[in-house]
């Protein structure tokens, strides 16, 4: 996936990819679980749970990879600079 942080090319690759999809995957399955077992409240468990499959899913099939929430992560895992792509 071709990028441009600070006007500069970057490609990010696929390990990247597959390793941010991850990232995100893992926060979502980390929310499940935390509600489920209490440590978080929400207002319905059954919807949130299904939401969050829901987005498992969808980020897995790299549904979210434009997202500049995805790009930002993705840049980082690969350079380890995190770098904010919204500014000058």
């Amino acid at each position: 996936m071709k990028i441009y942080v600070r006007g500069v090319e970057v490609i990010l690759t696929e390990e990247t990819i597959f390793k941010t999809r991850q990232y995100y995957s893992n926060n979502a399955q980390i929310c499940i679980d935390k509600a489920v077992d209490g440590t978080y409240t929400v207002n319905d468990l059954d919807s949130y749970v299904e939401w969050q499959l829901k987005g498992i899913a969808d980020c897995n099939m790299g549904l979210h990879d434009h997202t500049f929430a995805f790009i930002q992560m993705a840049y980082y895992i690969q350079s380890g600079e995190c770098v904010p792509l919204l500014s000058k």
